[in-house]
């Protein structure tokens, strides 16, 4: 209890709890419980410890058997007389026994769904986990360079450069090891839902599960999911560092008056291209073998889905890359933007259809309607946004709610917003269209914040903000993508005619599968290429 607390209540209230809670305990280790036992199967915990699902998380010596229906926690004898029970928080929280609780919970929906809820977690916690391990392997890679570079000039600059290199590489330790402890803090915490979620997973798979088992791991199981899944989405859009080292090039001049050797700078990692693969998308039923894939995304297990506006088809492949199912449009799509977790939001002409995507196929929802010759869409908070021609619209998931929140004054009879893109954290719009050659950049709320040109960027079509936030654009008549550096300046060349492109029209970076992949126009497979 808090000190203030046991002040107000007095001594002789703080005596009774102490010898309640002195009760409780023995009560509770000593007692034979005539009902269903809560222990569970023993599960071995992330460090070595025995875990009990039917033990107290707050007092893990203690067996849950009670649920407080005013906080919905579990709770043990213990829980029941702290300070958010009914002696000390000014109110009677509602207990009600697990058993009583829980019966008939193995056949509850929610219960039915859990094991194959926490198993997708799972996977997606040992992807990001792997993730977060490529990642340390290119930091420590980058740091090694950095150190061979430096070594490099040591050797040029002899006995006059060693003060100077011993600090250069103290330096590049330092940056390190504060770069690679945010990538082991979230590592461990990967971990240790991996733990978590395993462990409940081993117990509610099994078929023999009881009904108060069953309860406790939907109740734990829920808040996990939960908890795992907003660490999956902070480990993806936080920034991906390497280590990169600057030389002096005036070094040999100035040396008698350098006081420090070169610097080591954090740098935004861009990314380059390794060994290149393609992807053959021709489908039975296609109306032609040359595919036009205007857009692209990656769902967050892993599937991919392409819209294919020459055979007005949506297709999805698994994270392998193998084709799953495809659906039949009535009118051509154009672009398409990712809803949550499984729901899809696809442009044809005048309307925006929502879809539900699994492994069995993909189930339309509903449809809105929308401004004709719409053609790009992106989603942020609850609202679509839709570029139309010269102009940017937002709209309510309903349709109801119709606003123009930018519009380009200057385009004259030009298609400059035919594609929009927005982060994950919902800062800005991205937005490119056939007859700008730039990425023009607004605040979510329509302001102009920025217009990014390139003279070698022509017709930019296809538009991606990955989960970690870089910004890709694909120049279609340049035949290139571009990558936005982080302090909006320039456009990086990613990729052009050189790596095989032609006339792409959309592209997608999968931190699941370490690769950028392209679509193109006329063509019958995607790109795929590994980067480093």
């Amino acid at each position: 209890m808090e000190t203030d607390t046991r002040g107000i209540m007095g001594a002789t209230l703080e005596a009774n709890l102490s010898k309640k809670l002195e009760t409780c305990q023995l009560t509770t280790e000593t007692r034979s419980t005539s009902k269903a036992s809560l222990d569970g199967p023993e599960l071995e915990g992330a460090s070595g410890e025995i875990k009990h699902i039917g033990k107290c998380d707050l007092h893990p010596s203690q067996d849950l058997n009670a649920f407080c229906e005013d906080d919905e926690m579990l709770c043990c004898n213990i829980c029941t007389l702290d300070h958010r029970g009914m002696l000390f928080s000014g109110r009677q929280c509602t207990f009600v026994e697990l058993p009583r609780v829980a019966k008939t919970f193995c056949h509850d929906a929610d219960f039915s769904n859990l094991p194959l809820k926490l198993k997708d977690m799972l996977t997606l916690l040992e992807n990001t986990m792997h993730e977060l391990s490529e990642e340390e392997k290119l930091v420590k890679r980058d740091a090694d360079a950095v150190k061979m570079t430096i070594k490099d000039c040591s050797d040029t600059l002899a006995r006059l450069i060693d003060k100077l290199q011993d600090q250069a590489f103290e330096a590049v330790e330092k940056l390190k090891t504060s770069i690679t402890k945010d990538i082991l803090t979230q590592k461990k915490l990967c971990e240790s839902f991996h733990a978590k979620l395993e462990s409940i997973c081993n117990v509610v798979a099994d078929e023999r599960v009881d009904d108060t088992t069953a309860f406790i791991g939907l109740t734990k199981g829920k808040t996990l999911l939960s908890s795992a899944r907003q660490l999956i989405t902070d480990t993806e859009a936080r920034l991906r560092c390497g280590i990169e080292f600057h030389t002096d090039k005036e070094l040999h001049k100035m040396l008698s008056q350098m006081q420090y050797f070169g610097t080591v700078n954090s740098i935004e990692r861009k990314f380059r291209l390794a060994e290149k693969s393609e992807v053959n998308i021709t489908l039975s039923g296609d109306t032609t073998p040359r595919c036009d894939i205007t857009a692209m995304c990656e769902l967050p297990n892993g599937m991919l889905v392409l819209v294919d506006a020459a055979n007005s088809k949506l297709k999805v492949f698994n994270e392998s890359l193998q084709h799953l199912s495809q659906r039949y449009l009535t009118s051509p799509p154009l672009d398409m933007c990712v809803i949550g977790e499984s729901e899809l939001a696809v442009v044809t002409c005048g309307e925006a259809h929502f879809y539900i995507v699994n492994e069995s196929g993909l189930g339309q929802e509903k449809s809105i309607k929308i401004s004709n010759q719409s053609t790009g869409i992106a989603y942020f908070d609850f609202h679509l946004f839709v570029a139309r021609k010269t102009a940017l619209y937002k709209y309510s998931l309903d349709g109801k709610i119709n606003k123009r929140i930018y519009k380009d004054g200057a385009a004259g009879g030009k298609v400059t917003m035919s594609r929009c893109a927005i982060g994950r954290d919902g800062k800005y719009i991205y937005v490119t269209g056939p007859d700008c050659q730039g990425l023009l950049i607004l605040d979510i709320s329509g302001n102009r914040l920025a217009f990014i040109k390139h003279n070698y960027l022509y017709s930019p079509q296809g538009l991606h903000v990955a989960p970690g936030g870089q910004v890709f654009v694909c120049g279609t008549g340049s035949q290139t993508v571009m990558q936005l550096d982080r302090e909006w300046s320039r456009l990086v060349m990613v990729a052009d005619g050189d790596n095989g492109l032609t006339s792409p029209r959309s592209v997608v970076l999968s931190n699941r599968k370490s690769c950028l992949i392209i679509g193109q126009e006329a063509t019958e497979k995607i790109l795929v290429f590994r980067v480093t």
